[in-house]
């Protein structure tokens, strides 16, 4: 039999903590799954709209305020009804830059004209940040994702002039958007100074 150093942990013990972390793993993958990351699977949509685009009903050119909205907003709208339906079985999502790397999105109804101006983020910076030549290198988020069968959008990027940085996930439920899931992403530089 070899000595056991006196500091040394019995097996009893080791076990014990053998137990502890296989519980805690567990106890994290259960908690992992209950925040699921959604899926445009899980968000299906029942119809898509295949008939003809209505034009974006925009209002009054005199409400836009910056040249970026003049652009996007102030034109004649039956310019976009060469658009097809892109999200949520018959609305079209299309975005306005406002700079580089920055860009904002709006959103009607193909079969009314009814114009969705505010997204939940407003101005969304996708980047790059940074240079290549940094360490880490550069960030460029991912923007945003959605399919025309889903009534999900996913956003991935910075708020315009801020450091709120994240994964936002929404779904479209009728009227408005509703965030599903908020994760984390890799911070520009100049927001951990």
């Amino acid at each position: 039999m070899v000595p056991r150093h006196a500091n040394a942990p019995s097996r009893t013990t080791r076990w014990r903590r053998c137990l502890g972390v296989v519980a805690v793993a567990l106890f994290s993958l259960g908690t992992a799954h209950s925040a699921r990351i959604p899926r445009f699977e899980d968000s299906r949509v029942s119809a898509i709209y295949r008939g003809q685009v209505k034009p974006p009903e925009f209002g009054d050119p005199a409400q836009y305020s910056g040249s970026s909205d003049l652009r996007c907003f102030g034109g004649d709208p039956k310019e976009y009804t060469s658009e097809h339906p892109n999200f949520a079985g018959h609305f079209v999502i299309g975005a306005c830059t406002c700079g580089s790397g920055c860009h904002y999105l709006f959103m009607w109804d193909a079969r009314t004209g009814k114009f969705y101006r505010q997204f939940p983020v407003g101005p969304i910076n996708v980047g790059p940040y940074e240079s290549a030549a940094t360490a880490p290198p550069g960030i460029v988020y991912e923007g945003e994702q959605y399919r025309i069968d889903s009534t999900l959008l996913i956003i991935e990027g910075c708020v315009e002039d801020t450091c709120d940085c994240a994964t936002r996930s929404y779904n479209w439920v009728g009227s408005r958007f509703l965030l599903i899931l908020k994760l984390p992403v890799r911070m520009p530089a100049r927001c951990l100074k």
